[in-house]
């Protein structure tokens, strides 16, 4: 049982959830499923880590499992929903359908011995998207993309707290800063819906 991991785990899977269900009421149907399916496979692999760092070890593969999913469907989700935001646009019924049958493709293949190498390129060309699109918003006069950069950057700061050294362990940073993170995509599209 380690404490401080379940409580950042805790504070994740909070975040997510609440961040979630204040934040995209005003977007259009496909683009908050989207959003959702990021914000809520983050959510649910923090929950199932509090229960891992608690002592259930029978439940590390699903951890992992549910680590990769958002690692995989919650990413390539993101980086589309991220896309709609950008143009201002909803996400049809094609879009959705494409980017949640691709996330799930991706995420079958990130199980195959040869493939699951790649995850983290996944995770990582996903943020520098993002990355991309925030700046294309901010092209257009967008400002709410700000937040979209400062998420991107508290995201691509978190996967390398290992190398940095901080006063907390370095799992509980890469917690803490992914609740940042989605804290931070939460007010760039509640700063969207309002302008």
């Amino acid at each position: 049982m380690i404490l401080s991991h379940m409580l950042s785990d805790a504070v994740l899977a909070a975040t997510g959830l609440g961040v979630y269900a204040t934040s995209f009421q005003r977007l259009p149907f496909f683009n908050r499923i989207l959003w959702g399916f990021f914000f809520l496979t983050i959510s649910l692999a923090a929950l199932v880590g509090v229960l891992t760092f608690a002592g259930l070890a029978a439940l590390e593969p699903l951890h992992q499992s549910l680590t990769t999913l958002a690692g995989s469907l919650g990413v390539i989700c993101l980086v589309v929903a991220t896309y709609a935001l950008a143009l201002q646009r909803p996400a049809t019924s094609v879009v959705f359908g494409a980017t949640v049958v691709g996330g799930v493709v991706l995420f079958v293949l990130l199980f195959l011995p040869t493939v699951r190498v790649f995850a983290p390129v996944v995770s990582a060309l996903g943020i520098l998207l993002v990355m991309l699109l925030a700046v294309f918003a901010l092209l257009r006069k967008q400002h709410w993309a700000v937040w979209l950069v400062v998420g991107v950057m508290l995201m691509a700061f978190a996967t390398k707290v290992n190398n940095v050294a901080l006063p907390i362990h370095p799992i509980d940073a890469y917690h803490y800063l992914l609740a940042l993170g989605l804290l931070s995509f939460g007010k760039a599209v509640k700063k969207s819906q309002s302008m």
